[in-house]
């Protein structure tokens, strides 16, 4: 038998809720912030900190797109990995916003339209 409790999600609760959040975040921030000047870095570590953004946010994007354990999909049938070939090539000639959008309108296609077209690409090679 399972027992678990239920939290009413009244607009009260969400509300305070949302405000320790945004407390909780900009104490971590300012104290991390406050910190920084009270120490001295090596030049070595400030350059080393400058690849964090860079190692971390395409590891998080990368499992996004190719899923992980079993649902693992390094192939052209994941609407995700063709929308981010989408995003990548858009990305060499244009701005942000077209990424983006071009990103979003990609993967929507792929996820409505990549089942039927391999579909019938499968019933041609059969």
């Amino acid at each position: 038998m399972h027992t678990h409790a239920h939290i009413a999600l009244d607009n009260d609760y969400v509300l305070y809720l949302s405000l320790a959040m945004i407390a909780a975040t900009f104490i971590i921030r300012f104290a991390v912030i406050g910190m920084a000047g009270r120490f001295n870095m090596s030049e070595r570590f400030k350059k080393t900190l400058r690849f964090v953004p860079v190692t971390v946010l395409p590891a998080i994007i990368a499992v996004e797109i190719l899923g992980k354990g079993s649902n693992f999909a390094f192939n052209l049938e994941n609407p995700k990995l063709l929308a981010a070939i989408v995003c990548t090539i858009i990305s060499f000639r244009f701005g942000l916003i077209w990424v983006v959008i071009g990103g979003l309108i990609s993967l929507i296609l792929f996820q409505t339209y990549l089942d039927p077209i391999m579909h019938f690409f499968h019933h041609l090679m059969c």
